[in-house]
């Protein structure tokens, strides 16, 4: 599943599927639009990852995303394939495809691109490696990866770092720090999907280092803010230029969404080997 994060744009560097596969049990907004309103969560409650960000097999998501600055829209699409054996990582994890289109002013035009993923968990946390393809092996494209995506419990004031790798038509590459912030949010989170309670709110400044902007020297600093629903996923992510939240870069929002339960206790999950 996608997380945010604007690097060339809040799609691509996380960094938030073909059309949703409607035959699979769907869960739907229908328990917050309905009237029907879960308690809320303690303050105190520590929160198991997968809850949250489910990596359930052939579970899919569909995305709109909105670039306010090139004033673009993508639609991205998630699917989840299941456990994988890596050999060049010599890993085991979760294997997902990120699909993407863009569509400009004028109206759509064919611009797709997909993206393997690897998920595994790691000294406490819920790591990435983007993957691809070479001479028919799947292999860790260079420098590229989110360590430290998320915790494997999230709880209230939660913080932690974060880093990947960005790069630029021409350059060899920069690296960007993250540091996240988890709330925990009492507010209903609305989108194209649906409103969803209970969210948690990972809120993000990333720091892309000397040089990283089109001047020499320039630092390029990003601020955001990602909504996750349980047993849904991530349904929002909002992306700014200033600390204030007043001049918006990037916009993802949930469109549609299928996730396949989770197996029942004592039962192959799927849940990526260490």
């Amino acid at each position: 599943m996608i997380r945010a994060g604007g690097r060339s744009s809040a799609w691509r560097q996380r960094r938030r599927t073909s059309p949703l596969y409607f035959c699979l049990v769907v869960l739907s907004c229908t328990a917050a639009t309905s009237g029907r309103h879960p308690a809320p969560i303690a303050a105190d409650a520590r929160i198991p990852v997968e809850s949250y960000f489910p990596l359930t097999e052939r579970s899919q998501w569909s995305y709109r995303v909105q670039d306010f600055v090139k004033q673009l829209t993508y639609q991205a699409r998630v699917r989840v394939y299941g456990e994988q054996y890596v050999e060049a990582l010599n890993r085991y994890g979760i294997a997902v495809e990120e699909r993407y289109s863009s569509f400009g002013p004028a109206g759509p035009y064919v611009l797709e691109e997909q993206e393997p993923i690897l998920y595994f968990r790691e000294n406490g946390y819920l790591n990435r490696v983007l993957l691809t393809y070479q001479a028919g092996r799947v292999i860790a494209a260079s420098g590229s990866g989110d360590t430290q995506f998320l915790p494997e419990i999230l709880r209230e004031g939660a913080s932690w770092d974060s880093n990947t790798q960005a790069f630029r038509v021409g350059d060899l590459g920069f690296q960007v720090s993250f540091r996240h912030t988890a709330s925990i949010e009492r507010e209903t989170i609305r989108v194209p999907a649906g409103a969803f309670d209970n969210c948690v709110r990972v809120d993000t400044h990333s720091t892309e280092g000397p040089n990283s902007g089109y001047g020499p020297g320039e630092e390029l600093v990003f601020y955001y803010s990602d909504w996750y629903a349980p047993e849904v996923g991530l349904v929002l992510t909002r992306q700014w230029d200033d600390a204030q939240r007043q001049r918006e870069r990037t916009r993802i929002e949930l469109i549609g969404y299928a996730v396949t339960p989770a197996a029942p206790a004592g039962a192959d999950s799927g849940t990526a080997r260490d």
